[in-house]
Protein backbone atom coordinates (compact mmCIF):
# COMPACT_ATOMS: atom_id res chain seq x y z
CA UNK A 1 0.00 0.00 0.00
CA UNK A 2 2.70 2.35 1.09
CA UNK A 3 4.58 1.69 -2.47
CA UNK A 4 1.39 2.58 -3.98
CA UNK A 5 0.75 5.57 -2.45
CA UNK A 6 4.83 6.59 -3.55
CA UNK A 7 3.82 6.12 -6.93
CA UNK A 8 0.59 7.69 -7.11
CA UNK A 9 2.86 10.80 -5.24
CA UNK A 10 5.26 10.58 -7.82
CA UNK A 11 3.19 10.82 -11.02
CA UNK A 12 1.51 13.85 -9.66
CA UNK A 13 4.70 15.20 -9.30
CA UNK A 14 5.50 14.46 -12.85
CA UNK A 15 2.21 15.97 -14.04
CA UNK A 16 2.86 19.45 -12.04
CA UNK A 17 6.42 19.88 -13.46
CA UNK A 18 4.63 18.74 -16.77
CA UNK A 19 2.41 21.71 -16.41
CA UNK A 20 4.38 24.39 -16.01
CA UNK A 21 6.33 23.09 -18.53
CA UNK A 22 3.18 23.83 -20.76
CA UNK A 23 2.69 27.01 -19.12
CA UNK A 24 6.30 28.22 -19.05
CA UNK A 25 6.60 28.00 -22.80
CA UNK A 26 3.22 28.79 -24.03
CA UNK A 27 1.89 28.30 -26.56
CA UNK A 28 4.41 25.49 -27.63
CA UNK A 29 2.41 22.54 -26.30
CA UNK A 30 -0.12 23.46 -28.32
CA UNK A 31 2.18 24.48 -31.54
CA UNK A 32 4.12 21.85 -31.09
CA UNK A 33 4.90 20.07 -34.37
CA UNK A 34 4.89 23.66 -36.12
CA UNK A 35 7.09 25.51 -33.55
CA UNK A 36 10.10 25.37 -31.37
CA UNK A 37 11.27 27.30 -28.61
CA UNK A 38 13.41 30.24 -29.65
CA UNK A 39 13.99 34.37 -29.36
CA UNK A 40 15.63 37.12 -31.79
CA UNK A 41 19.19 36.58 -31.73
CA UNK A 42 19.65 33.29 -32.98
CA UNK A 43 19.99 30.78 -35.82
CA UNK A 44 21.51 27.49 -33.80
CA UNK A 45 18.61 26.03 -33.37
CA UNK A 46 18.08 25.02 -37.26
CA UNK A 47 21.23 22.95 -37.17
CA UNK A 48 19.00 20.30 -35.35
CA UNK A 49 15.88 20.80 -37.22
CA UNK A 50 18.62 19.92 -40.44
CA UNK A 51 20.17 17.67 -39.28
CA UNK A 52 16.89 15.84 -38.09
CA UNK A 53 15.37 16.03 -41.89
CA UNK A 54 19.18 15.11 -43.03
CA UNK A 55 19.33 11.59 -41.07
CA UNK A 56 15.81 10.91 -42.42
CA UNK A 57 16.38 11.92 -45.89
CA UNK A 58 19.92 9.91 -45.67
CA UNK A 59 18.13 6.39 -44.62
CA UNK A 60 14.77 6.81 -46.88
CA UNK A 61 17.15 7.56 -50.19
CA UNK A 62 20.00 5.46 -49.06
CA UNK A 63 22.52 7.69 -48.70
CA UNK A 64 25.43 7.84 -46.05
CA UNK A 65 24.58 9.09 -42.86
CA UNK A 66 28.23 9.59 -42.06
CA UNK A 67 29.58 12.02 -44.99
CA UNK A 68 27.07 13.85 -47.02
CA UNK A 69 27.16 16.32 -50.08
CA UNK A 70 23.99 17.65 -49.30
CA UNK A 71 26.14 20.76 -47.93
CA UNK A 72 29.28 21.99 -49.59
CA UNK A 73 29.13 20.28 -52.60
CA UNK A 74 30.62 19.03 -54.59
CA UNK A 75 33.05 17.94 -51.95
CA UNK A 76 31.00 17.37 -49.22
CA UNK A 77 30.89 17.61 -45.38
CA UNK A 78 32.52 14.65 -43.21
CA UNK A 79 30.13 14.98 -40.04
CA UNK A 80 31.61 12.69 -37.40
CA UNK A 81 35.25 13.03 -38.22
CA UNK A 82 36.12 15.92 -35.61
CA UNK A 83 35.55 16.05 -31.70
CA UNK A 84 33.64 13.82 -29.46
CA UNK A 85 31.16 10.98 -31.32
CA UNK A 86 27.86 10.73 -28.77
CA UNK A 87 26.67 7.50 -30.08
CA UNK A 88 23.93 7.24 -27.31
CA UNK A 89 22.62 10.91 -28.10
CA UNK A 90 23.27 10.26 -31.62
CA UNK A 91 21.26 6.82 -31.17
CA UNK A 92 18.57 8.43 -29.73
CA UNK A 93 18.58 11.80 -31.96
CA UNK A 94 18.11 9.24 -35.28
CA UNK A 95 15.26 7.13 -33.76
CA UNK A 96 13.51 10.33 -33.20
CA UNK A 97 13.94 11.85 -36.75
CA UNK A 98 12.52 8.57 -38.15
CA UNK A 99 9.77 8.32 -36.06
CA UNK A 100 8.47 11.76 -36.19
CA UNK A 101 9.24 15.40 -37.96
CA UNK A 102 11.97 17.90 -37.19
CA UNK A 103 10.02 20.15 -35.35
CA UNK A 104 8.34 17.51 -32.82
CA UNK A 105 11.95 15.50 -32.62
CA UNK A 106 13.51 18.78 -31.18
CA UNK A 107 10.70 19.37 -29.05
CA UNK A 108 10.33 16.23 -27.74
CA UNK A 109 13.68 16.21 -26.50
CA UNK A 110 13.32 19.72 -25.04
CA UNK A 111 9.95 18.61 -22.99
CA UNK A 112 11.81 15.78 -21.88
CA UNK A 113 14.97 17.45 -20.52
CA UNK A 114 12.54 20.18 -18.15
CA UNK A 115 10.55 17.47 -17.34
CA UNK A 116 13.82 15.20 -16.21
CA UNK A 117 15.66 17.71 -15.24
CA UNK A 118 12.60 19.00 -12.56
CA UNK A 119 11.99 15.06 -11.33
CA UNK A 120 15.71 14.51 -10.89
CA UNK A 121 16.41 17.51 -8.61
CA UNK A 122 12.78 16.71 -6.95
CA UNK A 123 14.61 13.35 -5.88
CA UNK A 124 17.69 14.57 -5.11
CA UNK A 125 16.65 17.10 -2.36
CA UNK A 126 13.51 14.36 -1.10
CA UNK A 127 16.64 12.22 -0.75
CA UNK A 128 18.52 14.94 1.12
CA UNK A 129 15.64 16.88 3.17
CA UNK A 130 13.15 14.12 3.23
CA UNK A 131 10.71 16.56 2.98
CA UNK A 132 8.78 16.58 -0.44
CA UNK A 133 7.55 20.33 -0.16
CA UNK A 134 11.21 20.87 -0.04
CA UNK A 135 11.90 19.04 -3.18
CA UNK A 136 9.34 20.32 -5.07
CA UNK A 137 10.57 23.79 -4.75
CA UNK A 138 14.16 22.86 -5.84
CA UNK A 139 12.99 20.54 -8.80
CA UNK A 140 11.24 24.48 -10.13
CA UNK A 141 13.87 26.43 -8.97
CA UNK A 142 16.43 24.32 -11.18
CA UNK A 143 14.01 23.17 -14.11
CA UNK A 144 13.05 26.82 -14.99
CA UNK A 145 15.76 28.93 -14.31
CA UNK A 146 16.44 31.88 -16.96
CA UNK A 147 20.02 29.81 -17.74
CA UNK A 148 17.47 26.77 -18.77
CA UNK A 149 14.98 28.56 -21.25
CA UNK A 150 17.74 30.69 -23.09
CA UNK A 151 19.78 27.32 -23.50
CA UNK A 152 16.39 25.66 -25.09
CA UNK A 153 16.09 28.49 -27.27
CA UNK A 154 19.59 28.84 -28.55
CA UNK A 155 21.67 26.17 -27.66
CA UNK A 156 19.32 22.66 -27.47
CA UNK A 157 22.72 19.93 -26.96
CA UNK A 158 23.01 22.35 -23.04
CA UNK A 159 19.41 21.54 -22.05
CA UNK A 160 20.53 17.99 -20.90
CA UNK A 161 21.30 19.26 -17.21
CA UNK A 162 19.52 16.67 -15.93
CA UNK A 163 22.41 14.44 -15.53
CA UNK A 164 24.44 16.95 -13.14
CA UNK A 165 21.94 16.14 -10.20
CA UNK A 166 20.61 12.38 -11.01
CA UNK A 167 24.96 11.73 -11.24
CA UNK A 168 24.99 13.50 -7.52
CA UNK A 169 21.92 11.19 -6.53
CA UNK A 170 23.56 8.11 -7.39
CA UNK A 171 26.82 9.01 -5.84
CA UNK A 172 25.09 10.12 -2.51
CA UNK A 173 23.23 6.77 -2.97
CA UNK A 174 26.27 5.00 -3.41
CA UNK A 175 28.07 6.80 -0.33
CA UNK A 176 25.16 5.57 2.18
CA UNK A 177 25.10 2.34 1.13
CA UNK A 178 27.86 0.47 -1.21
CA UNK A 179 25.42 -2.16 -2.92
CA UNK A 180 25.57 -3.53 -5.93
CA UNK A 181 22.30 -1.86 -7.26
CA UNK A 182 24.16 1.22 -6.27
CA UNK A 183 27.01 1.03 -8.12
CA UNK A 184 24.82 0.08 -11.00
CA UNK A 185 22.91 3.01 -10.88
CA UNK A 186 25.53 5.19 -10.74
CA UNK A 187 27.01 3.74 -13.61
CA UNK A 188 24.51 4.29 -15.63
CA UNK A 189 24.25 7.88 -14.71
CA UNK A 190 27.52 8.56 -15.81
CA UNK A 191 27.29 6.81 -19.14
CA UNK A 192 24.72 9.49 -19.31
CA UNK A 193 26.34 12.28 -18.05
CA UNK A 194 28.98 11.64 -20.88
CA UNK A 195 27.22 10.58 -23.67
CA UNK A 196 25.05 13.67 -24.44
CA UNK A 197 26.72 17.94 -24.52
CA UNK A 198 30.72 17.65 -23.63
CA UNK A 199 30.41 20.85 -21.69
CA UNK A 200 27.98 19.21 -19.26
CA UNK A 201 30.07 16.28 -19.03
CA UNK A 202 32.93 18.61 -17.98
CA UNK A 203 30.46 20.28 -15.43
CA UNK A 204 28.75 17.21 -14.45
CA UNK A 205 32.69 15.69 -13.57
CA UNK A 206 33.67 18.68 -11.91
CA UNK A 207 30.75 18.58 -9.93
CA UNK A 208 31.52 14.88 -9.13
CA UNK A 209 35.31 15.97 -8.25
CA UNK A 210 34.46 18.71 -5.55
CA UNK A 211 32.45 16.24 -3.76
CA UNK A 212 34.72 13.64 -3.25
CA UNK A 213 37.25 16.59 -2.33
CA UNK A 214 34.60 17.40 0.32
CA UNK A 215 33.98 13.92 1.45
CA UNK A 216 37.64 13.31 1.93
CA UNK A 217 38.59 16.66 3.94
CA UNK A 218 35.36 17.34 5.72
CA UNK A 219 36.14 16.37 9.50
CA UNK A 220 39.60 15.62 8.16
CA UNK A 221 41.49 16.03 11.59
CA UNK A 222 38.64 13.63 13.32
CA UNK A 223 39.65 11.21 10.18
CA UNK A 224 43.49 11.09 11.13
CA UNK A 225 43.83 11.79 14.14
CA UNK A 226 40.65 10.20 16.14
CA UNK A 227 38.99 8.04 13.73
CA UNK A 228 41.18 7.02 10.95
CA UNK A 229 38.43 3.99 9.85
CA UNK A 230 35.75 6.47 8.90
CA UNK A 231 39.14 8.07 6.36
CA UNK A 232 39.52 4.19 5.35
CA UNK A 233 35.93 4.01 4.32
CA UNK A 234 36.09 7.32 2.73
CA UNK A 235 38.84 6.37 0.44
CA UNK A 236 37.36 2.75 -0.43
CA UNK A 237 34.34 5.10 -1.54
CA UNK A 238 36.43 7.16 -3.64
CA UNK A 239 38.62 4.31 -4.92
CA UNK A 240 34.96 2.86 -5.85
CA UNK A 241 34.15 5.71 -7.50
CA UNK A 242 37.01 6.09 -9.54
CA UNK A 243 37.26 2.22 -10.79
CA UNK A 244 33.59 2.76 -11.73
CA UNK A 245 34.78 5.86 -13.47
CA UNK A 246 37.56 3.81 -15.29
CA UNK A 247 34.59 1.13 -16.68
CA UNK A 248 32.63 3.85 -18.00
CA UNK A 249 35.04 5.35 -20.29
CA UNK A 250 36.12 1.91 -21.37
CA UNK A 251 32.51 1.37 -22.35
CA UNK A 252 32.23 4.77 -24.45
CA UNK A 253 35.73 4.66 -25.40
CA UNK A 254 34.53 4.53 -29.01
CA UNK A 255 32.82 7.56 -28.75
CA UNK A 256 36.38 9.52 -27.84
CA UNK A 257 38.44 7.70 -30.56
CA UNK A 258 37.88 10.22 -32.98
CA UNK A 259 39.01 13.60 -30.65
CA UNK A 260 41.96 11.29 -29.42
CA UNK A 261 43.23 10.27 -33.35
CA UNK A 262 42.75 13.77 -35.02
CA UNK A 263 43.43 16.41 -31.82
CA UNK A 264 47.06 16.43 -32.28
CA UNK A 265 46.46 17.40 -36.06
CA UNK A 266 43.49 19.28 -36.19
CA UNK A 267 45.05 21.16 -33.05
CA UNK A 268 47.52 22.61 -35.56
CA UNK A 269 45.93 22.68 -38.62
CA UNK A 270 42.73 24.16 -37.98
CA UNK A 271 42.61 27.63 -36.49
CA UNK A 272 41.95 28.80 -33.29
CA UNK A 273 38.05 29.71 -33.48
CA UNK A 274 34.96 28.87 -32.57
CA UNK A 275 34.75 25.83 -35.21
CA UNK A 276 37.87 24.22 -33.76
CA UNK A 277 36.39 21.47 -31.85
CA UNK A 278 40.07 20.89 -30.07
CA UNK A 279 40.92 24.37 -29.62
CA UNK A 280 39.23 27.56 -28.59
CA UNK A 281 40.33 31.23 -28.42
CA UNK A 282 41.81 31.83 -25.09
CA UNK A 283 40.26 35.54 -25.26
CA UNK A 284 37.00 34.06 -25.07
CA UNK A 285 37.98 33.38 -21.57
CA UNK A 286 37.10 36.69 -21.13
CA UNK A 287 34.17 37.84 -23.07
CA UNK A 288 32.31 34.38 -22.00
CA UNK A 289 32.55 34.61 -18.10
CA UNK A 290 30.41 35.47 -15.30
CA UNK A 291 30.20 39.43 -14.53
CA UNK A 292 29.06 40.15 -11.05
CA UNK A 293 25.23 41.50 -11.94
CA UNK A 294 24.49 38.43 -14.63
CA UNK A 295 23.98 36.37 -11.27
CA UNK A 296 22.03 39.35 -9.63
CA UNK A 297 20.12 40.76 -12.22
CA UNK A 298 17.04 39.28 -13.65
CA UNK A 299 16.82 37.81 -17.23
CA UNK A 300 16.50 40.42 -20.27
CA UNK A 301 13.81 38.49 -21.06
CA UNK A 302 11.45 39.30 -18.41
CA UNK A 303 8.36 41.30 -19.33
CA UNK A 304 8.38 43.54 -16.54
CA UNK A 305 12.51 44.00 -15.38
CA UNK A 306 13.53 42.95 -18.51
CA UNK A 307 14.06 46.73 -19.94
CA UNK A 308 15.72 47.09 -16.87
CA UNK A 309 18.45 44.81 -17.18
CA UNK A 310 19.13 45.35 -20.57
CA UNK A 311 20.38 48.52 -20.32
CA UNK A 312 23.38 46.91 -18.58
CA UNK A 313 24.26 44.41 -21.72
CA UNK A 314 27.80 45.14 -22.65
CA UNK A 315 28.75 46.29 -19.68
CA UNK A 316 31.55 44.61 -17.69
CA UNK A 317 29.29 44.25 -14.85
CA UNK A 318 26.74 41.92 -16.66
CA UNK A 319 28.72 40.83 -20.19
CA UNK A 320 28.06 41.25 -23.91
CA UNK A 321 25.56 38.34 -24.72
CA UNK A 322 21.79 37.88 -23.87
CA UNK A 323 22.41 34.04 -23.68
CA UNK A 324 25.68 33.41 -21.85
CA UNK A 325 25.30 36.13 -19.73
CA UNK A 326 21.81 34.97 -18.32
CA UNK A 327 22.57 33.34 -15.20
CA UNK A 328 19.72 34.96 -12.90
CA UNK A 329 19.72 32.90 -9.73
CA UNK A 330 16.56 34.57 -8.46
CA UNK A 331 16.67 36.38 -5.12
CA UNK A 332 14.00 34.19 -3.62
CA UNK A 333 16.48 31.02 -4.13
CA UNK A 334 19.31 33.28 -2.51
CA UNK A 335 17.19 34.06 0.31
CA UNK A 336 16.39 30.50 1.00
CA UNK A 337 19.80 29.62 0.15
CA UNK A 338 21.62 31.89 2.72
CA UNK A 339 18.17 31.03 5.34
CA UNK A 340 20.00 27.43 5.11
CA UNK A 341 23.33 28.41 4.97
CA UNK A 342 22.97 30.57 8.28
CA UNK A 343 21.35 27.61 10.07
CA UNK A 344 24.48 25.24 8.84
CA UNK A 345 27.29 28.09 10.04
CA UNK A 346 25.42 27.56 13.24
CA UNK A 347 25.35 23.93 13.83
CA UNK A 348 27.41 22.35 11.08
CA UNK A 349 24.87 19.41 11.88
CA UNK A 350 24.07 18.53 8.21
CA UNK A 351 26.79 17.17 5.93
CA UNK A 352 25.56 17.82 2.82
CA UNK A 353 24.20 21.81 3.29
CA UNK A 354 28.22 22.13 3.63
CA UNK A 355 29.13 20.33 0.32
CA UNK A 356 26.23 22.02 -1.59
CA UNK A 357 27.76 25.77 -0.11
CA UNK A 358 31.59 24.47 -1.01
CA UNK A 359 29.98 23.19 -4.53
CA UNK A 360 28.44 26.62 -5.22
CA UNK A 361 31.62 28.17 -4.06
CA UNK A 362 33.46 26.38 -6.64
CA UNK A 363 30.94 26.62 -9.34
CA UNK A 364 31.49 30.69 -9.14
CA UNK A 365 35.17 30.23 -9.12
CA UNK A 366 34.50 27.94 -12.03
CA UNK A 367 32.74 30.92 -13.60
CA UNK A 368 34.85 33.60 -13.54
CA UNK A 369 37.45 34.65 -15.81
CA UNK A 370 41.22 33.21 -16.07
CA UNK A 371 42.46 36.07 -13.09
CA UNK A 372 41.07 39.22 -11.65
CA UNK A 373 43.15 42.21 -12.46
CA UNK A 374 43.46 43.62 -8.90
CA UNK A 375 45.85 46.66 -8.37
CA UNK A 376 47.84 45.11 -11.60
CA UNK A 377 47.77 42.21 -9.57
CA UNK A 378 46.90 38.67 -11.31
CA UNK A 379 44.74 36.43 -8.76
CA UNK A 380 44.25 33.14 -11.26
CA UNK A 381 40.90 31.47 -11.64
CA UNK A 382 40.82 27.94 -12.37
CA UNK A 383 39.86 28.46 -15.93
CA UNK A 384 43.45 29.76 -16.48
CA UNK A 385 44.20 26.46 -15.33
CA UNK A 386 42.14 23.74 -16.75
CA UNK A 387 42.47 25.93 -20.35
CA UNK A 388 46.06 24.73 -20.54
CA UNK A 389 44.95 20.69 -19.79
CA UNK A 390 41.17 21.62 -22.14
CA UNK A 391 41.29 23.98 -24.74
CA UNK A 392 38.11 23.23 -26.30
CA UNK A 393 36.53 25.08 -23.25
CA UNK A 394 35.84 28.75 -23.55
CA UNK A 395 32.19 29.13 -22.36
CA UNK A 396 33.12 29.34 -18.45
CA UNK A 397 29.73 31.54 -17.11
CA UNK A 398 28.05 27.91 -18.04
CA UNK A 399 29.41 26.93 -14.69
CA UNK A 400 26.29 28.94 -13.39
CA UNK A 401 24.26 26.16 -14.37
CA UNK A 402 26.05 24.44 -11.70
CA UNK A 403 25.82 27.21 -9.30
CA UNK A 404 21.99 27.25 -10.02
CA UNK A 405 21.62 23.45 -8.65
CA UNK A 406 23.28 24.31 -5.57
CA UNK A 407 21.65 27.29 -4.39
CA UNK A 408 18.47 25.25 -5.70
CA UNK A 409 18.98 22.29 -3.20
CA UNK A 410 20.34 24.92 -0.60
CA UNK A 411 16.67 26.85 -1.22
CA UNK A 412 14.81 23.41 -0.60
CA UNK A 413 16.41 23.09 2.78
CA UNK A 414 16.10 26.48 3.68
CA UNK A 415 12.11 25.94 3.09
CA UNK A 416 12.49 22.95 5.17
CA UNK A 417 13.78 24.62 8.19
CA UNK A 418 10.60 27.64 7.57
CA UNK A 419 8.12 24.58 7.48
CA UNK A 420 9.39 22.96 10.79
CA UNK A 421 8.89 26.11 12.41
CA UNK A 422 4.75 25.08 11.22
CA UNK A 423 2.50 22.74 12.81
CA UNK A 424 -0.87 23.33 10.46
CA UNK A 425 -0.07 21.31 7.08
CA UNK A 426 -2.35 23.95 5.36
CA UNK A 427 -0.07 26.59 6.27
CA UNK A 428 2.82 24.38 5.43
CA UNK A 429 1.50 23.85 1.82
CA UNK A 430 0.60 27.89 1.55
CA UNK A 431 3.81 28.30 2.60
CA UNK A 432 5.35 26.06 -0.25
CA UNK A 433 3.03 27.67 -2.78
CA UNK A 434 3.81 31.08 -2.18
CA UNK A 435 7.62 30.60 -2.58
CA UNK A 436 6.77 28.69 -6.01
CA UNK A 437 4.86 31.40 -7.19
CA UNK A 438 7.32 33.71 -6.06
CA UNK A 439 10.21 31.55 -7.92
CA UNK A 440 8.29 31.41 -10.99
CA UNK A 441 7.44 34.94 -11.15
CA UNK A 442 11.04 35.96 -11.10
CA UNK A 443 11.61 33.20 -14.02
CA UNK A 444 8.40 34.31 -16.03
CA UNK A 445 10.09 34.93 -19.73
CA UNK A 446 6.50 36.01 -21.97
CA UNK A 447 5.06 37.99 -23.28
CA UNK A 448 6.20 38.28 -25.96
CA UNK A 449 6.21 34.23 -27.20
CA UNK A 450 9.28 32.85 -27.42
CA UNK A 451 8.45 30.57 -29.79
CA UNK A 452 8.97 30.33 -33.45
CA UNK A 453 6.56 29.31 -35.98
CA UNK A 454 8.83 26.77 -38.64
CA UNK A 455 5.58 25.36 -40.26
CA UNK A 456 6.45 28.16 -43.93
CA UNK A 457 9.31 29.10 -45.10
CA UNK A 458 10.23 32.06 -48.14
CA UNK A 459 8.22 31.14 -51.57
CA UNK A 460 11.29 30.60 -53.36
CA UNK A 461 11.89 27.69 -51.74
CA UNK A 462 8.81 25.96 -52.90
CA UNK A 463 9.23 27.44 -56.20
CA UNK A 464 12.85 25.88 -55.68
CA UNK A 465 11.23 22.25 -55.00
CA UNK A 466 9.19 22.35 -58.27
CA UNK A 467 12.09 23.08 -60.64
CA UNK A 468 13.48 19.95 -62.51
CA UNK A 469 16.30 18.19 -62.59
CA UNK A 470 19.40 17.45 -59.88
CA UNK A 471 21.54 20.61 -59.68
CA UNK A 472 23.30 22.62 -56.80
CA UNK A 473 21.80 25.83 -55.28
CA UNK A 474 24.05 28.77 -53.84
CA UNK A 475 22.48 31.66 -51.73
CA UNK A 476 24.23 34.36 -51.49
CA UNK A 477 26.01 36.48 -49.60
CA UNK A 478 28.00 33.53 -49.08
CA UNK A 479 28.52 31.72 -45.79
CA UNK A 480 32.36 31.77 -46.10
CA UNK A 481 32.97 32.61 -42.88
CA UNK A 482 30.39 30.91 -40.88
CA UNK A 483 27.79 28.42 -41.68
CA UNK A 484 24.50 29.95 -42.17
CA UNK A 485 22.44 27.49 -40.45
CA UNK A 486 19.17 28.96 -41.91
CA UNK A 487 20.58 27.93 -45.70
CA UNK A 488 20.44 24.38 -44.36
CA UNK A 489 17.07 25.13 -42.92
CA UNK A 490 15.56 26.35 -46.52
CA UNK A 491 16.95 23.01 -47.76
CA UNK A 492 14.95 21.09 -45.96
CA UNK A 493 12.16 22.18 -48.10
CA UNK A 494 13.38 22.69 -51.45
CA UNK A 495 15.78 19.42 -51.13
CA UNK A 496 18.39 20.93 -53.77
CA UNK A 497 22.08 20.32 -52.94
CA UNK A 498 24.01 23.34 -51.84
CA UNK A 499 27.51 24.74 -52.20
CA UNK A 500 26.72 26.74 -48.68
CA UNK A 501 27.59 25.30 -45.03
CA UNK A 502 31.56 25.03 -45.23
CA UNK A 503 33.32 24.77 -42.40
CA UNK A 504 36.31 26.96 -42.15
CA UNK A 505 39.33 24.80 -42.53
CA UNK A 506 38.31 22.78 -45.44
CA UNK A 507 39.08 22.75 -48.91
CA UNK A 508 35.78 23.58 -49.71
CA UNK A 509 35.85 26.84 -47.46
CA UNK A 510 38.73 27.29 -49.59
CA UNK A 511 37.14 27.37 -52.65
CA UNK A 512 34.19 29.41 -50.85
CA UNK A 513 36.46 32.14 -50.22
CA UNK A 514 37.40 32.18 -53.87
CA UNK A 515 33.62 33.11 -54.87
CA UNK A 516 32.78 35.62 -52.36
CA UNK A 517 32.02 38.20 -54.58
CA UNK A 518 29.19 37.33 -56.98
CA UNK A 519 29.56 40.11 -59.07
CA UNK A 520 33.21 39.07 -60.68
CA UNK A 521 32.80 36.64 -63.88
CA UNK A 522 34.97 34.26 -63.07
CA UNK A 523 32.60 33.72 -59.67
CA UNK A 524 29.42 32.28 -62.38
CA UNK A 525 32.53 29.97 -63.95
CA UNK A 526 33.37 28.07 -61.01
CA UNK A 527 29.90 28.17 -59.63
CA UNK A 528 29.25 26.39 -62.76
CA UNK A 529 32.31 23.87 -62.46
CA UNK A 530 30.64 22.95 -59.02
CA UNK A 531 27.11 21.88 -60.23
CA UNK A 532 25.00 25.43 -59.79
CA UNK A 533 22.03 26.27 -61.70
CA UNK A 534 20.52 28.60 -59.32
CA UNK A 535 21.68 31.33 -57.79
CA UNK A 536 19.87 33.46 -54.54
CA UNK A 537 20.80 36.43 -53.44
CA UNK A 538 19.06 37.96 -50.04
CA UNK A 539 19.15 41.25 -50.37
CA UNK A 540 18.72 41.85 -46.78
CA UNK A 541 22.11 40.16 -45.93
CA UNK A 542 24.10 42.97 -48.07
CA UNK A 543 21.58 45.68 -47.03
CA UNK A 544 21.80 45.21 -43.29
CA UNK A 545 25.44 44.53 -42.52
CA UNK A 546 25.88 48.58 -43.51
CA UNK A 547 29.08 48.11 -44.77
CA UNK A 548 29.66 50.29 -48.13
CA UNK A 549 31.35 48.08 -49.64
CA UNK A 550 28.63 45.10 -49.10
CA UNK A 551 25.84 47.57 -50.78
CA UNK A 552 28.31 48.27 -53.99
CA UNK A 553 28.84 44.59 -54.21
CA UNK A 554 24.58 44.50 -54.49
CA UNK A 555 24.76 46.89 -57.13
CA UNK A 556 27.46 45.24 -59.60
CA UNK A 557 25.80 41.38 -58.77
CA UNK A 558 23.16 42.52 -61.69
CA UNK A 559 25.81 44.04 -64.28
CA UNK A 560 27.49 40.31 -64.33
CA UNK A 561 27.09 39.06 -67.83
CA UNK A 562 27.52 35.53 -66.83
CA UNK A 563 24.34 35.73 -64.22
CA UNK A 564 20.64 35.99 -65.96
CA UNK A 565 18.09 37.15 -63.63
CA UNK A 566 15.14 34.27 -63.57
CA UNK A 567 13.05 36.09 -60.74
CA UNK A 568 12.25 38.06 -57.94
CA UNK A 569 10.57 37.25 -55.37
CA UNK A 570 9.05 40.08 -52.98
CA UNK A 571 9.53 40.63 -48.83
CA UNK A 572 7.36 38.43 -47.18
CA UNK A 573 6.04 38.98 -43.25
CA UNK A 574 4.88 36.11 -40.45
CA UNK A 575 0.90 35.14 -40.53
CA UNK A 576 0.93 36.00 -36.47
CA UNK A 577 2.16 39.30 -35.50
CA UNK A 578 2.99 37.76 -31.76
CA UNK A 579 5.15 34.98 -32.89
CA UNK A 580 8.17 35.03 -34.91
CA UNK A 581 8.25 32.28 -37.79
CA UNK A 582 10.90 31.58 -40.91
CA UNK A 583 8.92 32.55 -43.56
CA UNK A 584 9.47 36.15 -42.75
CA UNK A 585 12.55 37.68 -45.13
CA UNK A 586 13.53 40.29 -47.51
CA UNK A 587 13.36 40.67 -51.14
CA UNK A 588 14.97 37.67 -53.08
CA UNK A 589 16.34 37.42 -56.49
CA UNK A 590 16.80 34.11 -58.51
CA UNK A 591 19.79 34.00 -60.84
CA UNK A 592 20.73 31.29 -63.53
CA UNK A 593 24.05 30.48 -64.02
CA UNK A 594 25.22 31.10 -67.87
CA UNK A 595 28.81 30.54 -67.80
CA UNK A 596 31.59 27.89 -69.10
CA UNK A 597 32.76 26.17 -66.32
CA UNK A 598 35.87 27.04 -64.38
CA UNK A 599 37.88 24.83 -62.19
CA UNK A 600 39.12 26.49 -58.90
Amino acid sequence: MKNYRSTIEFIVICILFLALIIILTYPLAFKISTHIPGFFSTDEPYTFLWESWRIKYSITNAVPLKVTNLISYPFGADLYSAGLFQYLWIGIFCFFSLITTPALAYNLQLILNFLLTGVFTYLLVFRLTGNKLSAILSGIIFAFCPYQFVRAWQHFSLTYNQWIPLCLLAAIMLKENQSRRNAVLFSAAMILLFSFDYTIMYMGTITIAVFLLYILFYNWKIKIFQQRSILIGDLNYIKKLFFIGIAVFIILLPQFFNYIKNRFVFYSVLQVSAHNPYHRAFEDLFVQSAKPLSYLLPAVVHPIFGKFTEQFVGSQFYGVSFTEHTLYLGWTPLILAFIAFRRWKKRRDDFYIGFFVLLAIAAWLFSQPPWWNIFGFKVYMPSFFMYKILPMFRAYCRFGIVLMLAVAVLAGFGLKFILLKLKAENLKLFVTILFCALVLFEFWNWPPYKVIDVSGVPAVYYWLREQPGDFAVAEYPLDADSPNEMYKFYQTRHEKKIINATTPGTYANQVAQEIKKLSEPKTAGILKWMGVRYVLVHRDGYIETELIEEKEELDRIPQNPKLKLVKSFPIQDCPQKDIMCVQKTGPIDVYEVIAPPIAP
